[in-house]
């Protein structure tokens, strides 16, 4: 047998090459291989479990360490944020419809509880979805549930500088812009665990309860600010509500800007 990088001849019990150093591979390439060796090449090692357990029960030891210069003892944020992207990825691709069919489901009950409040809400749903040309809510929320799943990994990385601004905006000293991104960077790691552990618990419960990740998230943000700036219950639920404030006035900003675009799109298509 010879080495396949640089030909040199190979025992048959050798695990790398004496001249090169090149590992010997032996097993096919499969999902699972290729999977188990990007992990690795992101950092997956005992650093990646030590960051998770304190994540979850000292949020406040790691992101205050690692601020002031403890970094070998844990995975760096945005590794840590790139293998919780990966995970999540592979997992929904696995299982693509029964994403595209539980986001479907679990945004239609946020339209129907919206539309519950006011029934202006209602009407101007219904225009909405006339101009962009959908023929009902159902359609509109499987093509965002495609697009969703096709950009994860852009979207993902979307969310983080704009949820690090507003968490700036909201909490600010002692922590620079820069800091704010390691912490949130951190968390939107964390969070995203969630959304796939929630989404496995669907599956094999055939309950969706993908609705719930949103409510772990806010959970666990609460605490872990909490933590870090050892607020007051009083405190924290005033942060909260100036966080969900800024968060708001985004999204319908966004949501307009969105619409606009939908009946460009719309219009230069009917020109053709």
């Amino acid at each position: 047998m010879n080495c396949k990088n640089c030909k040199s001849e190979l025992n048959d019990n050798d695990n790398f090459c004496n001249e090169c150093g090149a590992k010997v591979i032996r097993e096919r390439i499969t999902v699972k291989s290729l999977f188990s060796h990007l992990l690795i090449s992101l950092g997956w090692d005992s650093n990646f479990f030590i960051t998770l357990r304190f994540l979850l029960s000292k949020p406040q030891t790691i992101i205050r360490e690692y601020i002031n210069g403890t970094r070998k003892k844990y995975t760096n944020p945005f590794t840590f944020f790139a293998i919780s992207l990966a995970v999540s990825l592979f997992v929904f691709n696995q299982y693509s419809e029964q994403f595209i069919l539980m986001s479907t489901t679990t945004n239609i009950q946020q339209t129907n509880e919206l539309e519950n409040v006011s029934a202006s809400i209602t009407n101007n749903n219904k225009k909405g979805l006339e101009i962009l040309g959908y023929k009902n809510q159902a359609e509109l929320n499987k093509s965002i549930a495609e697009f969703q799943l096709k950009y994860y990994n852009l979207i993902s990385f979307i969310y983080l500088p704009l949820f690090t601004l507003i968490a700036f905006l909201v909490f600010r000293k002692p922590y620079n812009y820069g800091e704010h991104l390691v912490i949130n960077t951190y968390f939107l790691g964390i969070t995203t665990f969630f959304g796939v552990l929630t989404f496995i618990f669907s599956l094999i419960t055939k309950y969706n309860i993908l609705l719930y990740a949103t409510i772990f998230t806010f959970i666990y943000y609460s605490y872990a600010y909490k933590k870090i700036y050892e607020l007051s219950f009083g405190k924290l639920l005033m942060k909260i509500l100036k966080f969900i404030g800024i968060l708001l006035l985004v999204i319908i900003i966004g949501g307009i800007i969105t619409f606009l675009i939908g009946i460009a799109i719309v219009i230069i298509k009917s020109k053709l």
